[in-house]
């Protein structure tokens, strides 16, 4: 079993022992909390935008898990560990989208919490900078890096400068935030799809020199 199913499986074991032990020793009322379905407000597609972002968020980190497939450890190092830090960026950014961490952080610490995430924004620039290799991708991946990024800047700044009640706001905000996510999985999506046409490559140079 290699050691990323074996850490999938000890989690998923975790989880169902710990969720049947919440409902033993409290009630099916108090688990349904956990298990329920999310449907809480009265019209179709209540949260809609909030299940599309964390959607490609966790897509995308499924990406670059796929892309470590693709990857020989011992020759390509600094792309293994890149593909990593993206695999655990947007993992981490699509659990703070489904159960707001940085919004309940900032209201623990005091700090606004766009701030939270402008300084998430800055750790993955700087996996960009060290391990991103950005002169090797494509014109089409840093395309999407680049309109990824600018979505992501205008979602904080709309978030720490705009009034709260100021009409079109939260429209702003949300909707940015959609769109840094999609531009973000096509980049991860682009990203795959070098180390898979990279693989077709050297299976044809074998074959051609069998």
């Amino acid at each position: 079993m290699r050691p990323l199913h074996f850490v999938m499986f000890a989690v998923s074991l975790l989880y169902t022992v710990g969720l049947m032990l919440i409902e033993w020793k409290t009630s099916q009322a108090f688990v349904r909390q956990f298990l329920g379905d999310i449907q809480q407000g009265q019209i179709p597609f209540y949260g809609i935008n909030t299940t599309l972002t964390t959607f490609m968020l966790w897509a995308s980190a499924l990406l670059f898990a796929i892309s470590l497939l693709c990857i020989d450890r011992g020759r390509e190092r600094r792309e293994f560990w890149f593909c990593w830090s993206q695999l655990l960026i947007f993992f981490g950014l699509g659990f703070d989208e489904r159960f707001m961490v940085h919004e309940r952080i900032g209201n623990w610490t005091g700090i606004q919490d766009a701030y939270l995430l402008f300084a998430v924004g800055c750790v993955e620039l700087l996996f960009l900078a060290r391990l991103g290799a950005l002169p090797q991708r494509s014109r089409t991946t840093l395309a999407y890096l680049g309109l990824g990024g600018f979505a992501f800047l205008v979602m904080v700044a709309i978030d720490a400068f705009l009034p709260s009640a100021l009409m079109l706001r939260l429209s702003a905000e949300d909707l940015s935030k959609f769109w840094g996510c999609l531009f973000l999985f096509l980049f991860a999506w682009e990203v795959l799809r070098q180390h898979i046409n990279r693989l077709k490559g050297n299976r044809l140079k074998t074959a051609a020199l069998s």
